[in-house]
């Protein structure tokens, strides 16, 4: 991403996928402004945590935007603005800062901050998360659990730390949601499957390996393998 100081006092300008940021240091408000347009379509205020590290937000939300575009659009785009229309874009990008909200707790190893923010929104007693060094392994492990506010948890332990959230949001689908569906409590399935989705997006942010870029490479290969080479009139006999 291309970056430009416009203040001594911390504000900045980003030209990320799509989208140019501009966030105002003095409001803490950070400006989302599509390519080629010269007004913002959504615009977010930081709080105090994560005005603390403005740059690192807008790059997690960068990534987010792009992770998204490739849902919306089959793995053909890393630009958001592309898969739907503008009036749409407003609504779609409070998603996306909110993942980045949660995205950025967890890079910064705020924890504490996370679980609370995260149980509020999607209606769960914990999200616990800790590290530890294994003696065995001798690096670093991730420990997770996520406690329903009906008693039901899961657990998982990783590698990495998003490693774990990818872990834990197939946990959730595969041994909370059936428990808890199972017992007809009020809006807990579609609470849980949200939970899900945004722990999988979470993780492929967190996961300094997963280019969006690069994935569109590998599906436009795959379907090139898939495609013949000749039609079916042109093999010799």
């Amino acid at each position: 991403m291309k970056y430009r100081d416009t203040c001594a006092q911390g504000s900045f300008s980003v030209w990320g996928t799509g989208f140019r940021f501009e966030y105002e240091a003095a409001e803490k408000v950070l400006n989302i402004i599509p390519s080629g347009e010269s007004k913002a379509v959504a615009y977010y205020k930081l709080d105090n945590e994560l005005a603390k590290s403005p740059y690192d937000f807008v790059r997690h939300l960068d990534k987010t935007n792009q992770i998204k575009a490739l849902m919306y659009s089959n793995n053909r785009t890393t630009n958001l603005a592309d898969t739907i229309d503008m009036q749409r874009i407003a609504s779609l990008l409070k998603t996306t800062t909110l993942i980045s909200g949660f995205v950025q707790s967890l890079h910064s190893a705020d924890y504490e901050r996370f679980s609370e923010d995260f149980s509020d929104k999607f209606e769960l007693k914990a999200v616990n998360i800790r590290s530890y060094i294994s003696n065995e392994e001798q690096r670093e492990i991730f420990y997770g659990e996520l406690l329903s506010l009906y008693g039901n948890i899961i657990t998982a332990r990783s590698k990495s730390l998003s490693g774990l959230l990818q872990m834990l949001s197939e946990r959730v689908l595969t041994d909370l949601i059936m428990v808890e569906c199972g017992h007809n409590l009020n809006n807990t399935g579609h609470n849980l499957l949200n939970a899900s989705s945004k722990l999988a997006t979470i993780s492929r942010v967190l996961d300094k390996n997963f280019i969006p870029k690069r994935r569109i490479e590998r599906f436009k290969g795959l379907k090139n393998s898939l495609t013949p080479t000749k039609m079916a009139g042109e093999f010799e006999n």
